[in-house]
């Protein structure tokens, strides 16, 4: 079924523009339509215009339709002359008498015929007047029947309550009820003219009334005398914001109706009060979804309201939000665009040269191409208001300024050191605005815009970037000192140091170099740069050259670090490579009479060694315990015996190790003539020294001798296990410091044991005066390092000392290590042992060549082994032999070279087993490793729960040493928690050996192994030991492990084994 044409406000708003509709509307409210009269199917008017008086507006109804015509200028159908016509047509039912009289067609207009259709059933009718009295609306009340008014509510009220009281089938209707409660109502917050018979209620207490009066059977309107139909269906206002092709924002309030398609301007509904939410249309009053005190004043005096300018910006910024919060508003596109679109300004700041050279700048802010400069005091009107062209008109719209965006940007000026001056201007002083012109500015990012009014030329630096420059050489004069030439350079400008240095000092950063701009001192680099030649000791001479021990280069890398371009000449730039990289980049030529094959680490450490030499520096060769520092040093003295001929070279180490040196030399060097002084008859040997490449003594003895030794220069000191000079005012320290010599050598697997002293006092025996002064020392690295843990501090040191120290863990060097590292530990009889020894060799060797004599060789193999027992033990401990004390030797060179190896070992973080076929040998270790605080585990024939010490030693790393009987460990144990074995009394055996050297070389092991076993010199240790090199292709070797121990030994064997060197 088609839609029946309904001519109303929604009609006419639907075939007008915009503006014709809002205008026409208001024509019509302004009573601009004149002689308003149907002529049969035309309604013929007169609109008021501005051209002319008046404009003849015609309306042609149809059944389903309605057309307009207009003699005004304007070129549409409906134009506001149209639209006031038509809203007079509605107001007087024009289109509705038409179609009753051309087809008969009725219309029912319950808007305005509110008459009763049915009998009342209640006993009284209301009357309503909203403006009988200021601030009250007032209810007067007849009864149905007599035509009185009720003068007394509360008389009605009591007849009532005592008919229900005196006759309980007394029963009233629902209309009856509904008056019941108005008067209950009226009589709690009315006031009564009882002369006129009103009851006048507040405004503010009269929202309950409307309900209860749509209860009422009639209730008239005092000025019309015609019934008010109440109802409950809420109206709702609702607004509709768009712009008008000027910038205008225009507003339109608007009734929407409950099941009703029409829609009815502001003004044709009328509101009782701002604060009730009750209105009234004709005849009808119903509820509304808003009291007129909750939106803006401004826009409720009529439908169509126009803000223009800064009240737009206002109106969107401020007061739209708001009313969004309690009515429905319709926003245009254009509108809700504009709306989410919050942009911050663009900063502008204008810049100018003032009278005193001082930067001058002025702040203001873009908004969309308008500026508006900053203000320390906020504008009444903060909105600015933008006009441009769109489609070939005018567009205005409106943005809000955004104070807190303008004042963060005046404060970062102000925090640019810009000083504000009276007016709004801003100023900076030369260096502060150099800092600004060239920093500041390209770090402002895209929301500034910088302009100048004036030639900026004076503020900006050259385009080169400055350089400070140090040109480093070998003194000429001295060969162990460099010399630092320093200057500044800009492009081809060179600038004197000197300059540069009274520049900074006087406060200022910049300098005008002649006229080519301003260049930036780093003052802060050149200050540090000035407390590192302080700490490193560099001196001024004469040509304003600064001079430089070459083993302070580490102050080389302090330079590159401050960003200074180092000029070197050629000879002192292959050093610096050299030295700042260990020598990693060159190898040199392995010596050529060397017996041994060099792992790829130990060709760098020899190539650092002699990269030291041939500078004339000396340092420290500091790798792990195992990776051959003897073997790296030994090919150094080679090398240089090689190429600069023979000279001798004292090896200090300590007494344990003296022989070990000795075999080392015997087995690497055998070129190199070895001088041993130790024992009483050393004395004679000194003069000998300059025949001897090396001449080896140990601390003890060169505290004795030091007067001897002083005699001598020597081409290279060597300090074997250099923590002995640990303690800088030791004896020994202080004596070996006094020696003569070219070159120094300190080797160590713990350069520093406990205190950072213990460094000093091995770098004042190396390069003395490298480390300044012990007082000096504590002053500038220990007090800030230690107590402080100032990590510059420590980082200055370790760039200082790092040259001179080459150190490498096990961890470092794998890849060049086999699995397994095996080696011989020599090591030598005390005094008193030795003499022990001897004796005990005697009586055993007589006793024993008698027995073959007498019994011969197969039959004397008992007598053997006991003899050979006999004198081993002697060599492990003079204890084991001796166990009454008899002797009273209570000293084992062995013993005291193993406590050497074992501190170090532990020191270096590593784990150790350790084999003995003598369980009262490893009793006297324990009581040692008790004292010393060494934690151990403990393994022999009698251990009851041998698991669970294997499982204490895998699992506890602080566990260091593990104490095991060889025949007791020799099988079923898996200790890959070690990985140092040590063999204290060599088994003959090699398989014996091997099967307890593989508790910790097997599977599961991740690090390598080293594999010590201690061999006591010029004893029957060393003859076995020889001898199994002789003979590897015995099964059982010299003793096999059933004690056969002279399977395979002949009558020469024996006679070498006892005999005496």
């Amino acid at each position: 079924m088609s839609k029946v044409f309904q001519f109303n406000y929604k009609t006419i708003k639907d075939l007008a523009s915009a503006g014709s509709w809002r205008r026409g509307y208001e024509y019509y409210q302004k009573d601009m339509v004149m002689n308003a009269e149907p002529v049969k199917n035309f309604y013929k008017a007169k609109v008021k215009g501005n051209y002319q008086d008046a404009y003849t507006t015609d309306l042609i109804f149809k059944k389903n339709t309605v057309e307009a015509r207009c003699n005004c200028p304007l070129k549409e159908e409906w134009c506001k002359h149209s639209v006031a016509v038509a809203l007079k047509a509605i107001n007087d039912h024009a289109y509705e008498d038409w179609l009753e009289t051309k087809f008969g067609i009725e219309h029912d207009l319950p808007d305005e015929n509110t008459d009763l259709m049915d009998i009342p059933q209640g006993s009284y009718i209301f009357h309503f007047n909203p403006k009988r009295k200021q601030n009250f609306f007032s209810i007067l009340i007849r009864d149905r029947k007599t035509g009185k008014i009720i003068r007394s509510i509360e008389n009605v009220l009591r007849a009532l309550i005592e008919l229900q009281r005196s006759n309980p089938d007394f029963t009233i209707n629902d209309s009856q009820k509904a008056e019941v409660a108005i008067f209950q109502m009226i009589f709690k917050i009315a006031r009564q003219d009882k002369k006129a018979g009103w009851y006048d209620i507040p405004i503010t207490k009269f929202q309950p009334m409307f309900p209860l009066l749509a209860a009422a059977d009639e209730v008239l309107d005092e000025k019309t005398k015609q019934r008010i139909k109440f109802t409950d269906e809420q109206w709702k206002l609702s607004l509709d914001v768009s712009t008008s092709p000027n910038g205008s924002i225009m507003l339109a309030l608007y009734w929407d109706r409950p099941n009703d398609d029409n829609v009815y301007p502001f003004e044709e509904v009328k509101y009782f009060s701002r604060q009730l939410k009750w209105g009234r249309y004709k005849n009808i009053i119903f509820p509304i979804n808003v009291a007129m005190n909750e939106l803006p004043q401004n826009i409720i005096k009529q439908t169509f309201t126009d803000l223009k300018d800064s009240e737009g910006g206002k109106f969107i910024y401020e007061e739209l939000p708001k009313i969004q919060q309690v009515i429905d508003v319709n926003v245009s596109e254009q509108i809700s665009k504009l709306m989410l679109e919050e942009r911050p300004p663009l900063n502008v700041v204008t810049l100018g040269i003032d009278y005193d050279q001082s930067l001058k700048a002025s702040l203001e802010f873009d908004y969309d191409g308008v500026r508006v400069p900053y203000s320390k005091n906020k504008d009444k009107s903060p909105y600015v208001t933008i006009t441009t062209k769109k489609s070939g008109e005018d567009y205005v719209y409106w943005i809000k300024r955004n104070y807190a965006h303008e004042q963060s940007a005046y404060q970062m000026l102000l925090a640019c050191k810009f000083v504000p001056m009276q007016t709004n201007n801003l100023a900076l002083e030369k260096e502060t605005a150099i800092d600004f012109y060239n920093y500041y500015i390209k770090q402002a990012g895209d929301g500034w815009k910088f302009e100048e009014k004036d030639d900026m030329n004076f503020f900006k630096l050259m385009e080169e970037p400055f350089r400070m420059c140090a040109k480093i050489d070998f003194c000429e004069d001295a060969p162990d000192e460099f010399e630092i030439q320093l200057y500044g350079q800009v492009g081809e400008e060179v600038i004197n140091f000197d300059d540069i240095y009274d520049t900074i000092q006087s406060g200022e950063k910049y300098a005008r170099v002649r006229s080519l701009g301003f260049v930036e001192y780093p003052a802060q680099n050149i200050y540090q740069m000035m407390r590192s030649f302080n700490s490193f000791d560099a001196y001024r001479n004469n040509e304003n050259k600064f001079r430089v021990k070459t083993y302070r280069a580490g102050l080389i890398q302090e330079l590159k670090n401050l960003d200074f371009e180092l000029v070197l000449s050629d000879n002192f730039k292959q050093f610096w490579e050299q030295i700042s990289s260990f020598s990693t980049t060159e190898h040199t030529e392995l010596p050529k009479d060397i017996n041994a094959e060099f792992r790829e680490y130990q060709i760098k450490g020899f190539s650092w060694l002699w990269f030291m030499y041939k500078y004339g520096l000396n340092g420290i060769l500091a790798d792990d315990m195992g990776l051959g520092k003897t073997l790296q040093a030994l090919a150094l003295l080679q090398k240089a015996k090689e190429v600069d001929g023979p000279e001798p070279t004292l090896v200090i180490a300590p007494t344990t190790v003296v022989f070990n040196w000795e075999a080392e030399i015997q087995k690497f060097t055998p070129g190199l003539s070895c001088l041993k002084l130790s024992g009483v008859d050393r004395a004679k040997l000194f003069d000998e020294i300059p025949n001897y490449d090396i001449v080896i003594t140990s601390y003890a003895l060169i505290r004795r001798d030091i007067e001897k030794f002083r005699k001598f220069n020597f081409r290279y000191i060597v300090l074997d296990e250099s923590q002995n000079i640990k303690n800088a005012i030791s004896q020994t320290a202080q004596a070996v410091k006094t020696l003569n010599s070219k070159h120094r050598l300190a080797l160590s697997g713990t350069p520093i044991e406990n205190k950072l002293e213990e460094l000093w006092s091995v770098f004042d025996f190396l390069m003395n005066g490298f480390l300044f002064s012990m007082a000096e020392f504590n002053s500038r690295y220990v007090t800030p390092i230690m107590e402080r843990q100032d990590k510059t501090v420590e980082k200055r040191l370790k760039l200082q000392i790092s040259p001179f120290i080459l150190r490498r863990m096990k961890r470092d060097v794998a890849k060049d290590l086999p699995d397994k590292v095996e080696n011989m530990a020599y090591c030598e009889l005390t005094p008193e042992q030795k003499d022990f020894y001897l004796e005990v060799l005697d009586s055993t060797k007589e006793e024993l060549f008698k027995s073959i004599e007498m019994n011969g060789l197969e039959k004397s193999r008992m007598s053997i082994f006991s003899a050979l027992l006999r004198l081993r033990q002697i060599c492990c401990h003079p204890k084991l032999y001796d166990k009454e004390h008899v002797k009273g030797v209570m000293q084992s060179g062995k013993f005291e070279y193993l406590k050497g190896m074992l501190e170090q070992i532990v020191s270096e973080g590593h784990r150790v087993l350790l084999f003995s076929q003598f369980v009262d040998m490893l009793d006297i270790i324990k009581g040692w490793l008790d004292r010393v605080g060494i934690e151990y585990e403990y393994l022999t024939g009698k251990t009851k729960d041998r698991q669970k010490a294997v499982e204490n030693f895998n699992n506890n790393t602080s566990v260091k040493v593990f104490l095991i009987s060889l025949k007791a460990g020799g099988t079923g144990l898996n200790l890959t928690g070690a990985d140092y074995v040590i063999h204290y009394d060599p088994w003959w055996n090699p398989a014996v050996e091997d099967q307890a050297t593989d508790r910790a070389y097997r599977i599961g092991q991740t690090k390598k192994v080293f594999v010590y076993r201690i061999i006591t010199k010029n004893t029957v240790e060393e003859k076995i030991q020889k001898l199994k090199t002789r003979k590897r292709d015995l099964v059982d070797s010299v003793i096999s492990v059933d004690r056969n121990i002279t399977k395979s030994l002949t009558m020469e064997d024996i006679k070498d084994i006892f005999s005496v060197d």
